[in-house]
């Protein structure tokens, strides 16, 4: 069982002890660091989580490790607390994908509820995220003439128009396409095209 971790960031000394209260009287798991750049160096993606940071700290601000999260696609789930909340920063924020803005001082109930809705979702997620990459390297081991099959079918083509197309025998081509779904467990051509789009999507670094 994978046991998620509360990321918390903030330079009020007073907040951190607050919020990790607040977890770890539920039992949850927390780590506190006063800047982003204490957070960068410990982070791990490997583990489920959920960041709550501030944004206006010393060095770098919060927004600006919400970006680097963001650039190193890393889908980590962030709730944003903070005490200098405004509607440019809101918009920001959210284009970033930062699902809850909660301005300070917030209800630990409230906060409770949030982060845990966000580790349901972040779960959800990972799974799906898990099932891509089971997808990537399933396609991964597919010949040449195997994604040109692949690509063929996904563009409409019957059996019959392939091999008039690439220059082979109809029995042929039905091999390239039993082999292509075996490889790739697809139960049929429908869903081999909604996997070859799965596979397509860039990976996230979790």
């Amino acid at each position: 069982m994978i046991v998620p971790i509360i990321y918390i960031v903030d330079d009020d000394l007073t907040i951190l002890e607050s919020v990790q209260k607040s977890f770890r009287s539920v039992g949850m798991l927390t780590r506190a660091f006063h800047s982003a750049e204490e957070f960068i160096l410990d982070y791990s993606s490997e583990q489920a989580a959920c960041l709550i940071l501030d944004l206006q700290m010393p060095g770098m601000k919060g927004m600006k490790l919400i970006e680097w999260l963001r650039a190193q696609r890393i889908p980590l789930p962030v709730v944003v607390l903070s005490g200098h909340g405004n509607i440019p920063a809101v918009v920001q924020s959210m284009k970033l994908g930062v699902v809850e803005f909660l301005e300070k001082p917030v209800d630990d109930r409230l906060l409770l509820r949030k982060v845990s809705e966000l580790l349901q979702l972040e779960a959800e997620q990972r799974d799906e995220r898990a099932k891509a990459r089971e997808i990537r390297d399933s396609f991964a081991t597919l010949t040449a003439r195997e994604v040109e099959i692949v690509e063929l079918l996904a563009s409409g083509l019957s059996s019959k128009q392939i091999a008039a197309l690439v220059g082979i025998t109809l029995k042929t081509v039905e091999n390239h396409r039993s082999n292509v779904l075996s490889k790739t467990r697809a139960t049929n051509v429908a869903s081999l095209v909604r996997m070859k789009m799965i596979a397509a999507r860039p990976p996230t670094n979790t």
